[in-house]
């Protein structure tokens, strides 16, 4: 076995591995989400089987948002939403030249900010004062929001 041959082998095992990692934090989090779907009493709790729809299930939960003086109502559609409408736009934008590419990295670090702060809303409201870790790390190591929404798929809010 050459060095091409060895390579190819050896990072098709890591993708196998990257993808049942993946497979298996997507029903940690799918399974925490209907937990708390339940407790809840959201309605449609199989939606947190479904990836976009999992966004409704915690606009349900979490109902609105606030950002300094300004609510966001309706989260439960703001949130599965917002992901299409920044890829139209971005799509949109990408066709013009150079100023186009910078808005939508603009619309793009925007979204993830406000998904960042749903994200510690979500927490909060069943962590409190452990929200801001868990946000952070949640961020710096994406594996750790479905190990920490799986662990409370049967809490109560604070």
């Amino acid at each position: 076995m050459d060095n091409m041959e060895m390579f190819l082998l050896l990072g098709g095992v890591a993708s196998l591995l990257f993808f049942i990692f993946a497979i298996i934090m997507y029903v940690f989090l799918a399974i925490g989400l209907y937990g708390l779907a339940k407790t809840e009493n959201t309605g449609n709790e199989w939606f947190a089987f479904v990836p976009i729809l999992q966004f409704y299930i915690v606009g349900k939960i979490l109902k609105e948002i606030k950002i300094s003086t300004y609510t966001i109502p309706q989260l439960e559609l703001v949130l599965p939403l917002t992901p299409i409408a920044v890829f139209i736009v971005g799509s949109i934008l990408g066709v013009v030249p150079l100023l186009g590419g910078l808005l939508s990295l603009i619309l793009n670090i925007a979204s993830a900010i406000f998904y960042i702060m749903v994200m510690f809303n979500f927490f909060k409201r069943y962590k409190g004062s452990q929200a801001t870790l868990m946000t952070v790390l949640s961020v710096v190591l994406p594996f750790m929001g479905p190990i920490y929404v799986f662990n409370l798929r049967n809490a109560r809010p604070l």
